[in-house]
């Protein structure tokens, strides 16, 4: 096994990337190559970061790459890390850099993310009110598809933690760090998440989601995504689209204004103008529009596009217009998003509306959607019969 650990030169005026890969060369190849066709308008350091796997090829690979750009790095573990503390040992990074850029090996990258990059970390870097800079915009949350206000700023503010596409400065960095290291085994049931993310068991992300709600902290967004995911199968899954999103392929002149005039989304995707707009406060009423909550002890009031029948609904909206929340803004009355009274938090069966399922596939061709299910039916069907038959 090759270790090379050159001695990486600081440079407080330049932000780094940092290619994060472990056993996978076809997606290495890919990530290196569309950063090779990225715009730059400075020399931009390059470093490029294996975990400890054997794959030679991959080793020969990395070392021999020609970076155009700028200074490059190899640093090839001796032994294995594992995701989270490799992402961490990257991110440590930052003390000799203006910031770092993370890219995991399955991300491309849009030919102006750097450009975009710059300007978000000259706007945001040094801003306490901000954890991280996202160069990916998500189209999901969790299992269904969100959407977020179009306001006109290239950006906006959310207090999830993107790990597919994430750019740091060391002050960001830093907080985190020491927040990290004070709490090793961080007790989770107590901070305000979503449960499902409380369960990951090898995310470094939900470390910094809980360092981000317990200190007020939000990413920045970008309005249209500079990365893509592939979702290469490797260690922690298999092959998916669900990262692929549509990418900025064009020159921008950025609107980018103070954080405080940002919309912003929690950790459960909720713009906070919600509150203002429906005339209630956060600390009474719930907001569960992609089904986040597991329940909702100590609110008085829930919107939600879910049917429950045990609860008393005092006022429902349309869910026409995109994001949902602009249905509360504009007051657009209809039947598809429900103002409960929360009556007995522990009977709370949500029932899904054909409503919510026309709402949230909008866009979809229901046609081929049959075709493919019918297909996929039919070819299973046939499996099993061979199977039982021994043919």
């Amino acid at each position: 096994m090759m270790n090379n650990s050159p001695f990486i030169e600081q440079d407080k005026t330049k932000i780094a990337l940092v290619v994060v890969g472990y056993n996978r060369l076809n997606s290495i190849a890919r990530l290196l190559s569309s950063l090779s066709r990225a715009y730059y308008d400075t020399d931009v350091p390059l470093v490029i970061s294996i975990d400890a796997s054997g794959c030679q090829p991959l080793y020969d690979y990395v070392n021999e790459f020609n970076w155009e750009h700028g200074r490059k790095y190899v640093l090839i573990k001796e032994k294995r890390m594992g995701l989270r503390d490799h992402i961490l040992s990257c991110g440590d990074l930052t003390q000799y850099f203006k910031a770092v850029v993370i890219l995991e090996d399955d991300i491309f990258v849009s030919e102006y993310f750097y450009d975009y990059v710059q300007s978000a970390v000259n706007k945001y870097g040094d801003d306490s009110k901000v954890g991280g800079i996202s160069l990916f915009r998500p189209k999901f949350d969790r299992n269904f598809p969100i959407e977020f206000e179009q306001d006109g700023n290239d950006v906006f503010a959310y207090q999830t933690v993107e790990s597919w596409g994430e750019c740091w400065t060391e002050n960001m960095w830093n907080g985190f760090r020491e927040w990290y290291n004070d709490t090793p085994e961080h007790d989770f049931s107590t901070v305000d998440m979503p449960n499902f993310m409380k369960n990951w068991k090898k995310a470094w992300s939900k470390f910094y989601m809980a360092y981000q709600i317990e200190n007020n902290k939000y990413f920045i967004y970008p309005s249209v995504s500079y990365t893509t995911c592939f979702a290469d199968a490797g260690v922690h899954g298999g092959e998916s689209s669900v990262g692929q999103v549509l990418l900025s392929t064009g020159k921008r002149h950025y609107t980018m204004p103070d954080f405080d005039t940002l919309s912003r989304y929690d950790i459960y995707g909720t713009n906070d103008k919600v509150y203002q707009w429906i005339g209630l406060n956060r600390k009474d009423l719930c907001v569960d529009f992609y089904d986040l909550h597991d329940k909702y002890d100590g609110f008085k009031y829930l919107l939600t596009p879910y049917k429950i029948p045990s609860f008393k609904m005092i006022r429902a909206f349309a869910l026409s217009l995109h994001p949902i929340e602009l249905n509360v803004k504009y007051c657009i009355e209809g039947n598809g998003l429900f103002l409960y009274e929360i009556e007995d938090s522990l009977k709370t069966k949500k029932i899904i509306t054909s409503l919510l399922v026309n709402y949230m596939v909008s866009g979809l061709n229901i046609y081929i959607l049959y075709k493919y299910i019918l297909k996929f039916t039919k070819n299973n069907l046939y499996r099993k019969v061979k199977s039982i038959l021994h043919l």
